[in-house]
């Protein structure tokens, strides 16, 4: 093997190990297109509902938006709900922030409410007063909490992220521990 052969090989194993690190802690990249909510689509949905974001969470592969609810307009809704919304495909997560204004259209899941980016319209744009200018006065939201009930292995998306990257950096460094020790075998042998 020529020198310059021996001085790209370990710096392609480099390049390529570091690659597939960034691959791996890497998040999904994904695009979203919805159509705007609006009063018809009330029709189609099991709640809908207007409040603030109190909390906004990756758990897994789920987004769950917390909202402290004003008025209802369709459903049995309490003071306080969570929405989880997928984190991949076209459906999309949430993207708010907190204390953001919201109206959500949510349908009824096995047990959550279940939502979107493309079922959640964020005031103060002025498709969100129109929103709400459609669906009336609404009603006073019932007592309680709807808690999210996911199945997690009890890990955030965060936390899930770092352990993944963890175990990345030291199967690579597993890798490299091996090559470097079969470079060097290989070259006292010579």
């Amino acid at each position: 093997m020529t020198s310059l052969a021996r001085l790209l090989v370990p710096l392609v194993l480099f390049v390529t190990a570091m690659t597939g690190a960034m691959v791996l802690t890497a998040g999904p990249a994904v695009a979203c297109s919805c159509v705007r909510p609006t009063a018809d689509s009330v029709a189609t949905s099991d709640v809908a509902f207007a409040g603030v974001v109190k909390d906004w969470r990756l758990t897994g592969n789920h987004s769950v938006l917390t909202v402290s609810v004003d008025r209802v307009f369709k459903g049995d809704v309490t003071r306080k709900v969570d929405v989880v919304g997928a984190r991949d495909g076209s459906a999309c997560g949430f993207e708010n922030d907190v204390d953001d204004r919201v109206v959500v259209l949510a349908d009824e899941g096995d047990p959550n409410l279940t939502g979107g980016l493309c079922s959640t319209v964020t005031g103060p744009a002025k498709h969100y007063r129109q929103l709400l200018d459609e669906l009336g006065a609404g009603t006073e939201p019932t007592a309680g909490y709807r808690k999210a009930d996911l199945k997690t292995l009890g890990l955030t998306y965060d936390q899930f992220s770092a352990g993944r990257a963890i175990l990345g950096v030291l199967g690579l460094t597993a890798m490299g521990y091996g090559l470097f020790r079969a470079w060097r075998a290989r070259r006292r042998t010579r």
